[in-house]
């Protein structure tokens, strides 16, 4: 039967998440699809590449040789064609970013129309920071995230650092100036705080904060997700820790001054080193750091923005 290059990216993507449903999610298809082609590809290789158990798939050493060979074949691929994107000087085809979903929602998405009248010809496409594309291997030409340990093997820089506040709504900083938290059964009188349970980096700057600052409270909901540790901040469920950039210039959120805001991880754009002197990712590099720029005293806060110099 004749080779299907298919069959190799859905049984990649299995390989790298032992799951189907986040495989599913990577590749941008149906749980059942995945299954299927995973189920296809065993019956035509004649051996089992996964055995399943309820916590998910574990790679037979079959499976495990196929891999090792995708992998090989993968980097060699991906050499060869970054060394020739690399040669590039058009303003015209596609760059794929990967970054967080909140800053591509609050900074990044309501400046790309600007870009597209300077170069209609780029097509920009985004791609939310959870499904962790490997920028080594091509399948992203630009990382955009917030990071103290930024990929040694990529070339890029330090677009701003970022800056943490604790803010609430209106209701909440009033409640808290008045005294007004309802005690709890032993009396005692406990804030409300949103907890981000995340294995980011800004999730964990956000945990230090409430530790240090606040560790006797009331946790009201505790969240995965940086949207929802926004939102759930938004409706009034509690006080949160939050990147500056989020929720400075939001309407229903206030900055609780009585805490100090702080520096914590710096954005950072990195790409390939082979596509440095691509003109398309030059020119929407050049584009980002130049927005970056101008509104870097969001990603710093008021204060902040103050006495911390840009990095240029």
């Amino acid at each position: 039967m004749a080779m299907d290059w298919d069959d190799y990216k859905y049984f990649s993507a299995l390989a790298a998440t032992r799951s189907v449903r986040a495989a599913a999610q990577q590749l941008d298809v149906n749980p059942s699809t995945v299954s299927r082609r995973l189920e296809q590809f065993e019956a035509r290789l004649g051996v089992p590449l996964f055995t399943r158990s309820k916590s998910g798939l574990t790679i037979t050493p079959e499976g495990a040789e196929v891999i090792a060979q995708v992998d090989e074949i993968a980097d060699n691929l991906g050499n060869i064609e970054s060394r020739l994107v690399g040669r590039d000087q058009r303003l015209s085809g596609v760059v794929r970013v990967v970054i967080p979903e909140v800053i591509a929602l609050s900074l990044l998405v309501r400046e790309l129309p600007r870009f597209r009248l300077s170069y209609p010809d780029i097509e920009v496409q985004l791609v939310p920071g959870h499904q962790t594309p490997d920028l080594s291997r091509r399948e992203v030409d630009i990382a955009i995230e917030v990071t103290d340990h930024p990929l040694e093997m990529m070339v890029g820089r330090r677009l701003s650092p970022t800056a943490f506040a604790a803010y609430g709504t209106e209701d909440l900083i009033n409640a808290r100036r008045n005294g007004d938290f309802t005690p709890d059964l032993s009396g005692k009188v406990l804030e409300p705080w949103v907890d981000f349970r995340a294995a980011s980096e800004v999730a964990k700057t956000c945990r230090e904060l409430r530790h240090a600052y606040v560790p006797d409270v009331l946790i009201a909901v505790r969240c995965n997700s940086l949207l929802l540790h926004l939102e759930a901040a938004r409706q009034g469920l509690g006080f949160a820790f939050l990147p500056c950039i989020l929720a400075e210039s939001d309407p229903l959120l206030f900055r609780l001054h009585s805490l100090p805001a702080k520096l914590g991880p710096s954005m950072w754009m990195l790409t390939h080193p082979d596509l440095r002197k691509t003109q398309r990712i030059l020119v929407f590099m050049e584009f980002v750091r130049d927005l970056f720029k101008r509104r870097s005293h969001e990603l710093l806060g008021a204060e902040l923005a103050e006495t911390e110099a840009f990095a240029e």
